[in-house]
């Protein structure tokens, strides 16, 4: 997928994160450059999801702080979209899904038989939480009774729709036992409020837009996941982990639900230099208290989170030196 920007002119710019002269000025009779700029792009998510806002933040934090970097965030169709633009250099950095990562570094799944061995992750994020929604007045209580059901399982080409059917398969519920529907999180509410679906799978940090706005228009249950399946789905996919929701981060959700839930992590290719990777965490965390008043799962990033669930082959080298100058420093 090429972004809209390419067709102006302007993507080459930033995909190809050029060092461009800023501040020019006249000594003498010649133009002398005051400092260089370095043109970076991110890749989010859509609009009502966690990716898009939190990356909004992160590209202003980095570009009215740092001096020399300016950063343009995009909306894509999500993680395995800004893995792809990685690779293909039309992003230089993404938000994705931790799962999505260890597929793209194996090879497999969406990227099966096509690693992406220069794939970084420079950290570790906040919890993406599995939701499952279904209408108010439904039968459906449980993940298994999506059989012969139209299910939202996310954008193509996303995150959430590779890990929507590998949660589903390992509750027993295969392929062909019901008919999926990629379509975005804003399309979702659409299909949700139109009775067009019978349930939506959305993975995302919570409270996320997009349910929020659905719950507006209609009343939805969120299904909870007993104890057991919570046990059966973290042994079956060990990138996930037990979360609960608690009561009141949607109004219209009241009590606690139980459900799981992997990692959302900032991922780059590993030409991005060491030092850019340094001063771009750097400048995350010289501003966590202006981030978390943008996004509440800004609170989630934390040092001691900081490298959960990332193989050690995959860290950045930027991220390393941070890390242990940080650890260093204590």
């Amino acid at each position: 997928m090429k972004l809209n920007s390419i067709k102006n002119g302007v993507w080459l710019l930033a995909a190809s994160m050029l060092v461009m002269p800023h501040l020019l000025f006249a000594v003498g009779g010649s133009f002398q450059i005051e400092r260089m700029v370095t043109f970076l792009a991110l890749g989010t998510g859509a609009t009502t999801g966690t990716y898009f806002p939190l990356g909004n933040a992160f590209a202003n934090v980095w570009t009215t702080g740092a001096g020399n970097i300016s950063v343009m965030s995009h909306s894509t169709r999500g993680s395995v979209d800004n893995i792809q633009l990685l690779r293909r250099h039309e992003l230089n950095l993404g938000i994705a899904q931790s799962d999505t990562v260890m597929s793209a570094l194996n090879g497999t799944g969406s990227f099966s038989g096509d690693p992406y061995k220069e794939l970084r992750v420079l950290m570790a994020l906040y919890p993406e939480v599995v939701q499952v929604l279904v209408n108010a007045d439904s039968g459906i209580n449980e993940i298994g009774q999506l059989r012969n059901h139209r299910v939202i399982v996310g954008a193509p080409g996303s995150g959430n729709s590779l890990t929507s059917f590998e949660i589903l398969a390992a509750c027993g519920v295969a392929k062909d036992e019901f008919t999926p529907v990629y379509i975005s999180y804003d399309e979702a509410i659409q299909s949700m409020e139109r009775r067009d679906c019978d349930a939506a799978i959305i993975i995302a940090g919570i409270p996320t837009r997009a349910i929020s706005e659905l719950q507006l228009r209609i009343k939805t249950r969120m299904l909870t996941f007993p104890k057991q399946e919570i046990e059966r789905l973290t042994a079956a996919l060990p990138y996930l982990s037990p979360l609960s929701i608690a009561p009141g981060v949607y109004s219209a959700q009241p009590e606690t639900i139980d459900t799981i839930a992997l990692t959302a992590v900032l991922v780059a290719d590993a030409n991005l230099p060491e030092n850019l990777a340094y001063q771009l965490i750097q400048g995350i965390f010289d501003n966590i208290g202006y981030l978390q008043k943008m996004h509440e799962r800004a609170c989630d990033i934390s040092i001691e989170t900081f490298l959960n669930g990332v193989p050690e082959t995959a860290i950045h080298p930027g991220a390393q030196r941070f890390y242990s100058e940080y650890r260093r420093a204590e």
